[in-house]
């Protein structure tokens, strides 16, 4: 027994080596560090170095000994070490401070450190609950108190405003209403306004066509249960509509022989003859019924049929249907920098590809970067495109994923380059104009795509420029450099003297890929843990909740273990109040059942210094 020992106690002091000579790595760094956060950048420098190795095997051998695995020691690393070396010395009879190593616990230091940034970060957590609740702000939330008093009363701690929709006026508004009555009703709530980012998107689409369906009631079996409702209107401004009508502009002028207008005859867009009695004609309006299933269209030709005569009409403006570009496995698609509306793929008689499909991004840097071979991540992961051709201002992408059968790639969908490091900065001069609106209201801004120590450099400046280092600097982790960039990332974030980690497992699912996301989530928040750094889970929490009405099972969990985030993020829907409902009181059950996690400790995927 005692020779066994022997081994564990020189690795011990490899180890505490190893992270010396790191901390010589990293001594630049470590140098301009913010003063309140020199303990919790030592740590992490400590921890980088401690996972730079597989410590599996040394996790068995001190299990099998008895002593602790190191599974919940990312908060103090290097003292927990020190403590179990002792231990072992113990063991051999070479140390008679056995009472001092019992009543000594290392990583209480660390939870406290974490624990008072939670509370510098987003304000003193709940009392009744460890993980604070994050609610995205609709717009209505800028005219709407009663929305805001649902959100603090369920469990709200803080409000995100997302810059990337609305304007400056409507994020103050919504930031003005937060504040009163968050006073007025007691509760505390701090403001996060996220910067938009230099998110990449598909171009606009050609125009759809302006056709509307007039539906008819069927029971399951598919039989009518009743006559379809269609409203016809000749005012200028549409009537109300009733329940599961249709409502169709007219181009006529109203005239009081038109109240006797008996039925309307008309063909559809695909030629299909309709007959549709009329219920009911006054101020301006036609109530009719509809026997079958009818597509109306702009400028359609509708017969008025009366007693003794006739009016000839036609459809009026009605909205066009949002287009797409349809696309499988094996198509071409041409992704170019110039903005400009999408266009179909030209085809010959046999089929074959005269010119692909093609959809903008806007952005001329963003293509200049990826190479033959490299992958295109589009819609969040639903198609991907590798890299075939490439000309000054666009990319020809081969389709290797899509859905079966094919899908439907629309306007204003992300566009994603796990592959390619693109030469854009993570602040846009959009969001350096946003930050006069920033610094005004927010008490956390977020920095969407942030990819190099520079992105972070860049906001931590303009902020001092603007006298506004008060303001917390939350991290979105949401790209593959982002991620493989971590700890220098949150070394020159740690300069500022309040800091976060939002874990945006969106984009940063797409880049990656869903196989490694589970392990990268769990990295990110055992480096954020070993910086005694806030944490935030974001991305799709309970979302079919908030938008359907009703949680998936897997969204029970998935809530659960954000519970071992210091925050968890929830975004808009029409049922968010019973999310963040059901969230605090997932989050509150789950405290009384673990606090963290102990896990296994591979080798870290993030990169970290090696000379």
């Amino acid at each position: 027994m005692h020779s066994s020992l022997f081994p564990l106690i020189d690795e011990l002091d490899t180890i505490i080596a190893e992270m010396a000579e790191f901390h010589r790595r990293y001594q630049p760094e470590l140098a301009q560090i913010h003063p309140q956060n020199r303990l919790c950048a030592s740590n992490l420098v400590d921890y980088i170095a401690f996972r730079c190795q597989d410590r599996s095997p040394l996790q068995n051998e001190l299990a099998r000994v008895g002593l602790s695995s190191l599974g919940r020691s990312e908060a103090a690393i290097r003292p927990q070490l020190q403590r179990i070396r002792s231990l072992l010395e113990q063991l051999l009879g070479n140390s008679n401070n056995f009472a001092q190593l019992l009543d000594e616990d290392p990583m209480l230091q660390g939870r406290e450190n974490l624990e008072a940034n939670s509370d510098d970060l987003f304000g003193a957590r709940p009392e009744n609950r460890h993980t604070r609740i994050m609610v995205t702000m609709p717009a209505e939330a800028a005219t709407d108190d009663s929305m805001i008093e649902q959100f603090l009363s369920s469990g709200m701690n803080l409000a995100r405003i997302n810059c990337a929709h609305d304007s400056p006026a409507v994020w103050k508004r919504i930031a003005q209403r937060v504040r009163a009555l968050s006073d007025s009703l007691d509760i505390p709530c701090r403001i996060m306004m996220d910067l938009a980012g230099p998110k990449l998107r598909t171009g606009e689409m050609p125009q759809g066509p302006r056709v509307i369906k007039g539906k008819i009631p069927k029971d399951n079996r598919g039989h009518t249960l009743e006559p379809g409702k269609v409203v016809f209107y000749c005012t200028e401004q549409p009537p109300k509509l009733p329940e599961k009508a249709t409502l169709v502009p007219l181009t006529c002028r109203w005239t009081p022989q038109m109240e006797q207008v008996l039925e309307l005859q008309l063909s559809d867009t695909r030629g299909k003859r309709r007959r549709l009695r009329v219920t009911e004609a006054r101020d301006g309006i036609l109530y009719a019924q509809l026997p079958a299933g009818t597509y109306f269209e702009t400028g359609q030709t509708i017969i008025l049929h009366l007693p003794k005569s006739q009016i000839m009409a036609s459809v009026g403006e009605l909205p066009a249907k949002e287009n797409f570009l349809a696309l499988q496995v094996g198509d071409q698609l041409k992704l170019i920098a110039e903005e400009q509306i999408a266009s179909h793929a030209k085809l010959d008689a046999d089929g074959t590809i005269l010119i692909p499909a093609t959809v903008s991004c806007g952005v001329p840097e963003a293509l200049a970067a990826p190479e033959i071979g490299h992958r295109i991540k589009m819609d969040d992961g639903k198609f991907t495109g590798e890299v075939i051709a490439k000309e000054e201002g666009s990319l020809l992408l081969r389709i290797t994923e899509a859905p079966e059968g094919g899908g439907k790639l629309k306007t204003e969908k992300g566009i994603n380059f796990p592959d390619s490091e693109l030469p854009i900065s993570g602040l846009t001069s959009k969001d350096i104009e946003d930050l006069e609106t920033v610094c005004e209201v927010a008490d956390l801004i977020a920095l969407s795509f942030v990819n190099t120590s520079e992105d972070v450099e860049t906001l931590q400046k303009e902020l001092k420029d603007r006298d506004c280092e008060h303001i917390g600097v939350i991290l979105k982790i949401e790209t593959k450099r982002a991620f493989e960039n971590l700890p220098d990332l949150l070394l020159t974030a740690m300069r500022s003297q309040r800091v976060g980690v939002m874990v945006a497992r969106g984009d940063l699912g797409v880049e990656i890929g869903w196989r490694q996301m589970a392990e990268k989530q769990e990295e990110i928040l055992w480096l954020c843990a070993a910086a005694h750094i806030p944490a935030i889970w974001a991305t799709q929490v309970l979302e079919s909740l908030a938008k359907e009405g009703q949680p998936t099972r897997s969204e029970i969990t998935d809530a659960a273990m954000a519970q071992r985030a210091e925050c968890v993020m929830l975004n808009k829907g029409p049922y968010i109040h019973r999310a963040v409902r059901m969230l605090h009181r997932i989050i509150k059950t789950m405290d009384s059942h673990q606090y963290k996690k102990t896990a296994r400790l591979p080798k870290f995927g993030c990169v970290y210094r090696s000379e």
